[in-house]
C-alpha cells in the first residue's frame, strides 16, 4: 500500500454496493460515513485487509469513526503509524 489511491480501492472492494449499483471509484475526500458505504462490518474488512495485505496492524484504539470518515483520514492514521515504526 503505497498511495491513498491504493487504499481507495481496497476501501472500494469492500463496500457492500446496493443491488443494481455499479461501484463507484472513490476519491481520497469521499465521505464514506457520511455517505453510508461503510458499516462496522466493512470497517473490520478493511482492517483485516491492511493486515493480510500490506502488514499494516491498526490498533484497536485506532478503530473509530474518526479515522474512517474518508479514505484520507485513513490514510493519515497509516501514515502516523508508518512514522512511528520508522522511529
Amino acid at each position: 500500500m503505497n498511495t491513498v489511491e491504493d487504499l481507495c480501492t481496497l476501501i472500494s472492494s469492500k463496500i457492500t454496493w446496493g443491488r443494481g449499483e455499479e461501484p463507484r471509484e472513490l476519491l481520497p475526500g469521499t465521505p464514506l460515513l457520511e455517505q453510508g458505504l461503510l458499516d462496522s462490518l466493512s470497517i473490520m474488512q478493511i482492517v483485516a485487509a491492511l493486515d493480510a495485505q500490506a502488514g499494516i496492524v491498526l490498533p484497536d484504539t485506532e478503530i473509530v469513526a474518526a479515522n474512517f470518515r474518508s479514505p484520507q483520514a485513513l490514510w493519515s492514521v497509516l501514515e502516523e503509524l508508518r512514522a512511528g515504526a520508522a522511529r
